[in-house]
């Protein structure tokens, strides 16, 4: 076995048993985690504490620490976990680096020998023959993150501006390419928002995407101490409530741009849609929870448990669903 150590998210090691972690009100329901390699990734995010220049504890991805463990008592803890406990999925986050792909390889190996469960990739732009390889081992779903809405964005965040290795358009490419692999709906990625994108851009995104059969997620960006972007605040929670919304609208009622109306600055100041149907949509759906591959609930990676809670980890509770009424009553018919 090549892959001696992995990185577990503190709530996944929590589940598992590992360590003496405390348990979590809201335990993740899939099981995440994180290559290893010593150092920081090669890859330079401005907003990743996993980036090269990044000042930030290499434990770090998010706000969430990822401790270390030997891969085989993960293996072992993973293997008997009891049935009361077991996850929906394993979600594998991939560093960028020279061997990253032959761990990647040996991790999914090790745990499709031990345990049968779904298993997600977060990789960055690999080839046609190293996605091939991934979903012949027996990944299931695979996501690539453009992580900024537009080229442009993209560039100051993980592109030249931070001398970052990645390009939009190999990001782009990559990801229809794997749709051809793994086929429609198992392909996903995701924005960030609080970037400096207008809510526009971002709809606008989210249809295309949505048109190319690629899934797509918002995370609210996260400052984290040590980042190049330590200093910029999160999104305001009114922004993130009417891009969720806005993203269900597409995704799961076949809305498109022209059912949403932009003011000159290009924020949204209508959804088509009245009254009830919102009401319908925060009673009955998960609109306003994590959006990410089945069984995906990420608690807490861009939220204090204190609040404000971007992205809900679990059912709604009725003075949640008010608030998220009066959030955004005011801009449906």
């Amino acid at each position: 076995m090549k892959v001696e150590k992995i990185r577990v998210s503190i709530g996944s090691a929590s589940v598992l048993g590992l360590g003496s972690m405390a348990k979590f009100k809201d335990p993740p329901t899939t099981c995440y985690i994180m290559t290893y390699k010593d150092g920081h990734c090669t890859a330079n995010c401005g907003f990743c504490p996993q980036a090269r220049s990044s000042k930030s504890s290499e434990e770090m991805l998010s706000r969430v620490t990822w401790p270390i463990f030997p891969f085989k008592d993960y293996l072992t803890k993973l293997k008997y976990l009891r049935s009361s406990k077991q996850f929906k999925r394993i979600c594998i986050q991939t560093l960028n680096y020279p061997e990253n792909f032959r761990d990647l390889m040996e991790i999914i190996t090790q745990i499709r020998y031990n345990i049968k469960i779904p298993i997600s990739v977060a990789i960055p732009p690999m080839s046609k023959d190293r996605l091939k390889e991934l979903k012949l081992a027996g990944v299931e779903r695979v996501g690539i993150a453009l992580d900024g809405t537009t080229p442009e964005i993209f560039n100051e965040i993980k592109g030249d501006k931070v001398d970052g290795p990645y390009k939009w358009d190999q990001h782009f490419q990559n990801l229809v390419e794997a749709i051809d692999i793994f086929s429609e709906g198992f392909v996903s990625t995701h924005l960030i928002i609080g970037l400096g994108e207008m809510e526009k851009d971002v709809i606008f995104r989210i249809e295309e995407l949505h048109n190319l059969k690629i899934l797509v997620s918002l995370f609210a960006f996260t400052p984290i101490k040590g980042t190049k972007f330590e200093d910029i605040s999160q999104p305001s929670l009114l922004n993130f409530r009417k891009l969720q919304l806005g993203r269900h609208l597409i995704v799961n009622k076949e809305k498109s741009r022209s059912d949403f109306t932009f003011n000159i600055n290009g924020d949204i100041v209508r959804f088509n849609i009245n009254k009830k149907e919102l009401k319908d949509i925060i009673k009955d759906t998960d609109a306003f929870l994590t959006s990410g591959c089945p069984g995906c609930n990420r608690p807490y990676y861009t939220s204090k448990p204190s609040g404000p809670i971007y992205n809900y980890p679990r059912k709604v509770t009725e003075i949640e669903n008010e608030e998220v009424y009066k959030i955004l009553n005011g801009f449906v018919n």
